[in-house]
């Protein structure tokens, strides 16, 4: 009886953010990333070229069950584990990167079907694309991601080539394709020629 007068736990901050229009969603998402400190970024490319195939994995494997897994219903598990991670610096760390992650996919997901929002998805890209070089310093020790998710960065490249990796493979090609992606390019003089699909996609 007395259970009915507990309060109710408040709904996460970043579940909540699913139901704001495309518009909102957005620029919260932007705001987001101009504030987060630069290798938090990084890392946050990371765990999106691994979020990719993830994702798709588990879109393919719920449908063969007749269930429907897409990151809208990934989003709420991650924050989840965000919150039960709490004292445990590793898994608050990984989870927090695979929520940010988490949240920029469904911006490309939203952007593939609503024009309007691209340009502020290709902002955030290139704000990531241009942290890449610090993986150089960051991936190596690190004991949050396991070696076979560390895979996907050649880090013996320069600085200048991590750059034009990220812009060429790592930025979804909603977002690659814009005059905004290919001047931030140019204005680096670095080459631009972003790949037109990738394995996996955001479900």
């Amino acid at each position: 009886m007395f259970g009915l007068f507990k309060k109710k736990k408040p709904e996460n901050q970043f579940v909540a953010m699913l139901a704001f229009d495309d518009s909102t969603y957005a620029r919260v998402v932007a705001e987001l990333f101009e504030t987060m400190d630069p290798a938090t970024r990084a890392h946050v490319l990371v765990a999106y070229e691994n979020l990719v195939p993830l994702l798709s994995a588990m879109w393919s494997a719920g449908k063969s069950r007749g269930e429907e897994v897409a990151v809208e219903q990934f989003i709420p598990l991650v924050a989840e584990r965000l919150d039960a991670a709490h004292g445990d610096e590793i898994g608050s760390r990984r989870w927090a990167w695979f929520l940010f992650a988490s949240l920029l996919g469904r911006l490309e997901k939203l952007a593939r079907n609503n024009p309007a929002i691209t340009g502020t998805g290709a902002k955030i890209w290139c704000t990531i694309a241009e942290e890449a070089p610090r993986l150089k310093g960051l991936l190596p020790r690190n004991v949050v991601w396991k070696p076979e998710e560390k895979e996907w960065f050649d880090l013996s490249m320069s600085d200048e080539k991590l750059v034009e990796w990220t812009i060429n493979h790592a930025i979804p090609p909603v977002f690659a394709k814009l005059d905004s992606v290919e001047s931030f390019a140019r204005s680096r003089g670095l080459f631009y020629r972003p790949s037109k699909s990738r394995i996996g996609t955001i479900p």
